[in-house]
C-alpha cells in the first residue's frame, strides 16, 4: 500500500492522495485502509520510514568500508542506485506540500535528516582528522556532498528522468574526489 501511495503522490501530488484513491489503486474499500492507516498523515510516516530504512541500510553498508573515499563514492552510487531504483519517491523528497504544516511529518523529516548528516559528519571529521579530506568544518563538507546529490536529482527529476542517474553518479564522485579529497603524494 506504501508503494502505491508513493505511485499516487508521483502522479497527482500530495493533495491527490486520498484514501479513497489508495483504496481503489489497491483493490480495497477504504474502511479496509483505516485499519492499515488512520489518515493520510500516517500514510506519509510510513514512506519516511522506508526512507529511514533505506538510511539504516546505508550506514551498515558505510561502515564495512575502509577508508572516508570508498565510504563517500559508496554513499553516492547508493543513494543514486535507490532513486533510480524508486523514481516516485522523487515526488515525496520534493514535494514541500507534504512536509508543511504537520508537526509528525517535520518531525520525521528532521529526524531522518539529522541521523543523516550526523552520521556523515561524523565520517568526514574522521577523515578531516585523518588528513584524507581537506581542512574545511566537517559540517560544511556534508552540505557539500548532500547539495550536490540533492541538486543532480532534482534536475534528473525536471528532466522527465531522462539521463542515467548512475552516469551523473560517476561524474559526482570523481568531482568530489578532486575537491574533498586530498591527494596521496607518496
Amino acid at each position: 500500500m506504501v508503494s502505491e501511495a508513493i505511485k499516487i503522490i508521483h502522479q497527482k501530488g500530495y493533495s491527490g492522495l486520498s484514501i479513497r484513491e489508495l483504496a481503489g489503486k489497491v483493490g480495497i474499500s477504504e474502511p479496509a485502509i483505516y485499519r492499515h492507516f488512520r489518515s493520510k498523515e500516517e500514510i506519509i510516516l510510513r514512506i519516511l520510514e522506508r526512507m529511514n530504512r533505506f538510511g539504516d541500510l546505508l550506514r551498515q553498508e558505510l561502515n564495512k568500508l575502509p577508508d572516508a573515499r570508498s565510504k563517500i563514492k559508496k554513499l553516492v552510487e547508493m543513494h543514486l542506485e535507490f532513486l533510480e531504483a524508486n523514481r516516485e519517491m522523487t515526488s515525496v523528497i520534493f514535494s514541500e506540500e507534504i512536509f508543511e504544516p504537520r508537526e509528525g511529518i517535520q518531525q520525521k523529516v528532521r529526524e531522518i535528516i539529522r541521523s543523516r548528516r550526523e552520521f556523515l559528519d561524523q565520517l568526514l571529521e574522521v577523515a578531516r582528522q585523518n588528513k584524507e579530506v581537506v581542512d574545511v568544518p566537517a559540517q560544511e563538507l556534508s552540505i557539500v556532498i548532500l547539495g550536490y546529490l540533492r541538486m543532480t536529482v532534482l534536475e534528473w527529476r525536471t528532466a522527465n528522468f531522462s539521463f542515467s542517474l548512475q552516469d551523473r553518479g560517476q561524474r559526482i564522485i570523481e568531482t568530489l574526489d578532486k575537491i574533498i579529497f586530498i591527494k596521496d603524494v607518496s
